[in-house]
């Protein structure tokens, strides 16, 4: 029994062992694909970031002499922008897997899990990468005091990935077989950026408009990730459980939906 047990534990190493080499083979060419062989092409990930929180900040300062939390407005953008991008970035990119990746599927080593996992791990590192830089670059140099609470911030990481992942590769799948569906992402896309609380606090909004926003559970990832960082930020409308739910049912749904169409999937490679 004891050997049959060795026997076992040893193919499941093996296993994850072939699945690790398979996910990091993925994640280089990934890499070498979005960024190119230069390495000035990473920096376009801190670019984006950083352009899209010098465009806010200019609009605040000019027409606002408040800030919505805390003492910076830089700090308090960014802590809302870099979640909103770093989700963002990973529900698009891991919903063009398969179409960038199918020729791969021709080798039985490489799954159809595979490809949408290896896009979508590739962001989130460049997304913890970026957030840990641009931010702690500013309260390095006295934009923002040490975060409260690293863990909750990596908890609305992981979450807001797992919703990102999930709803990523469901579209991803839909796409494969209906091309035009690609379309139909970038409306939704455009209005979650304005109604997710990257730039504006959603605890300030009158009642009515706080119920309506409340139904978003990207708005509620954002709010952990500030609730982390601001050491006297105790929002009204954050739900974790509400967050929970939405991450853990978009990764169900897409393992599903893998389960389903992996065959189909492998015969239109």
């Amino acid at each position: 029994m004891l050997a049959e047990n060795r026997v076992i534990a040893g193919d499941v190493v093996k296993a994850l062992q072939s699945q690790g080499r398979v996910l990091l083979a993925l994640m280089l060419r990934e890499a070498r694909t979005r960024y190119g062989r230069q390495r000035a092409g990473y920096l376009w990930a801190l670019i984006e970031p950083i352009l899209h929180m010098a465009l806010f900040y200019a609009i605040f300062s000019f027409k606002f002499s408040i800030v919505p939390l805390g003492e910076s407005l830089i700090i308090f953008l960014a802590t809302g922008l870099l979640t909103y991008l770093g989700f963002a970035n990973v529900l698009n990119r891991t919903s063009g897997g398969y179409g960038s990746n199918e020729a791969l599927l021709s080798y039985p080593v490489v799954k159809v899990f595979d490809v949408f996992l290896g896009r979508s791990l590739l962001e989130l590192v460049t997304w913890v990468v970026v957030t840990f830089l641009i931010l702690g670059t500013l309260i390095a140099r006295g934009y923002g005091p040490l975060p409260r609470s690293v863990l909750d911030m990596i908890l609305a990481i992981v979450a807001l990935f797992g919703i990102a992942f999930g709803a990523g590769t469901l579209l991803g799948i839909a796409e494969a077989f209906v091309p035009s569906i690609a379309n139909v992402l970038k409306v939704p896309m455009r209005i979650l950026y304005f109604i997710s609380g990257a730039f504006f606090l959603p605890d300030a909004m009158p009642p009515a408009v706080r119920d309506v926003l409340a139904w978003n559970p990207v708005l509620h990832g954002i709010t952990l990730f500030r609730h982390g960082y601001y050491p006297r930020y105790d929002s009204h409308m954050l739900d974790v459980q509400y967050l929970a739910v939405w991450s853990v049912g978009c990764v169900f749904a897409a393992l599903l939906m893998i389960r389903l169409t992996q065959k189909p999937l492998r015969n239109l490679a």
